[in-house]
């Protein structure tokens, strides 16, 4: 694992696309801001954790027979967690 330190407003940049930036830090809490194409996909680690439990979870489940060959959505971990507020940041120059 790479530990590196940063002060509020510096950053890190990941690969060319991808900058995740110091907000704010007040105690033990550190707020992130991240840059990246919205394409990509960010997860905070708990539910990331959550999702891949589930998905192990119904890849081992046997099928039921009322459930063969009708398909159905699989219960996400989405279901049971509300959704998390995204917050646009400006940048200042």
């Amino acid at each position: 694992m790479l530990v590196l330190s940063r002060r509020v407003n510096e950053s890190i940049q990941i690969g060319t696309d991808i900058e995740i930036m110091v907000i704010d830090v007040r105690g033990d809490v550190v707020r992130l801001g991240i840059s990246a194409p919205q394409s990509t996909q960010i997860w905070r680690k708990e539910l990331w954790d959550i999702i891949v439990k589930e998905n192990m979870t119904a890849s081992e489940a046997p099928m039921s027979a009322e459930l063969k060959g009708t398909p159905k959505l699989p219960l996400s971990a989405f279901s049971k967690l509300s959704k998390i507020p995204t917050v646009k940041v400006s940048s200042q120059s």
